[in-house]
């Protein structure tokens, strides 16, 4: 069978690969898309898709933010027709007294109104999960029901099956990877969301241990955003609809007489740090024959790291997908289709090579990297 070649592979349809390879085809690159199932039939279809902004202030809540506001402005220009922006109104959470979450709000430095005990954000909202995939991948060539089994290296190309491609990216959520990735120790994150019709249109999201979307064109809501540390075999549990609906129900009563339509679940990988991971993807087992002291103490530059050719990962956006991975995205495809170092990338996979090692020395002896094969190349 004739090999079908391409200049990069993206694996995984949710929202990690649907941005990836919306902005690979932005930038050029003829692109294929291998999905296990149907687009965001997992955690990504599963999603309230909540365009949420977060309070406080470090690094992190800076990312979010900025994040947030590219992607608004990004579904705005391509997707204005699946977006909801009406604005998030914000409770306290459980457990969060009334004096830190008026200090956090204080530090919170994009734009806000206070509602009475709430504060209300503009630039927030929620959008179409599944379609809006679906048009990310509109200049990619997808293909469903396609299982991606061993992956091969082969005279500078990367092969699944019959296809082909210099670039390969891995963006197969919290799904069993493809990649020797044992040393990023990403965590599994299990959220539902329930689909609801309400009696009137939501004007906008409701914030507080979970969320509220507004209504959408078609007149649902979702009620979502659970956070539950879990295995890849997590199921739904049968009590979370009426978990959900008693909270809802708790910050908009009329919640309390809409007709519920559907539960969804689906596993999302995060990081320990809660930054996505993306870009070039290190040969662990490589570094540590190359540095067998590094577990110990030994300064490495990170230019002296080996890696396995044109191979990137993708992922570990957490509950917040919608809001990072476009960003993301943008910055990692131009690296991509640059050619450029990836040293300057603050997503880089690279970062836990050194975390990992020096707090786990075990992790460089001999019985761990033979329970973890390299790929071959």
């Amino acid at each position: 069978m004739p090999v079908k070649r391409f200049d990069a592979i993206v694996i995984g349809g949710g929202i990690g690969g649907a941005s990836i390879g919306y902005f690979l085809a932005k930038n050029d690159l003829n692109v294929c898309v291998v999905e296990l199932a149907k687009i965001a039939s997992g955690a990504s279809g599963a999603a309230g898709a909540f365009l949420s902004p977060m309070m406080g202030k470090g690094s992190l809540v800076d990312f979010i933010n900025e994040a947030l506001a590219f992607s608004i402005s990004f579904y705005e220009k391509i997707a204005p027709d699946l977006l909801v922006k009406n604005g998030a109104l914000r409770f306290a959470k459980s457990g969060e007294s009334i004096e830190r979450f008026n200090d956090n709000i204080k530090l919170t430095k994009i734009e806000y109104e206070r509602r009475g005990e709430a504060i209300f954000f503009p630039n927030a909202g929620a959008i179409d999960a599944v379609k809006l995939c679906e048009r990310l991948f509109e200049k990619c060539v997808v293909f469903e029901n396609a299982k991606a089994d061993r992956l091969r290296y082969k005279n500078g190309e990367w092969h699944i099956g019959e296809l082909s491609a210099q670039t390969l990216v891995v963006a197969t959520g919290a799904y069993p990877s493809l990649l020797p990735d044992w040393w990023l120790k990403t965590r599994g994150v299990w959220g539902e969301r329930l689909r609801v019709k309400p009696v009137r249109p939501i004007a906008y999201n409701y914030m507080s241990d979970i969320a509220i979307s507004a209504s959408f064109a078609n007149q649902t809501a979702a009620i979502g955003a659970t956070h539950k540390r879990a295995a890849i075999d997590w199921q739904i549990d049968p009590s979370a609809i009426d978990e959900l609906l008693k909270k809802a129900i708790k910050m908009l009563p009329e919640i309390k007489n809409a007709e519920f339509l559907d539960i969804l679940g689906g596993m999302r990988p995060a990081s320990s740090d809660y930054i996505p991971i993306a870009g070039k993807f290190p040969n662990a087992h490589k570094i540590l024959r190359d540095f067998p002291n590094l577990p110990n103490g030994e300064r490495v530059a990170e230019d002296s790291f080996s890696y396995y050719p044109n191979l990137y990962y993708f992922g570990a956006h957490g509950a917040r997908g919608f809001v990072t991975a476009p960003y993301v995205a943008k910055i990692v495809a131009k690296t991509i289709a640059n050619g450029e170092k990836d040293i300057e990338n603050p997503f880089k996979p690279s970062r836990f090579i050194l975390r990992t090692f020096r707090r786990d020395i075990k992790a460089s002896s001999c019985d761990t990297l033979k329970q973890f094969s390299p790929l071959e190349y």
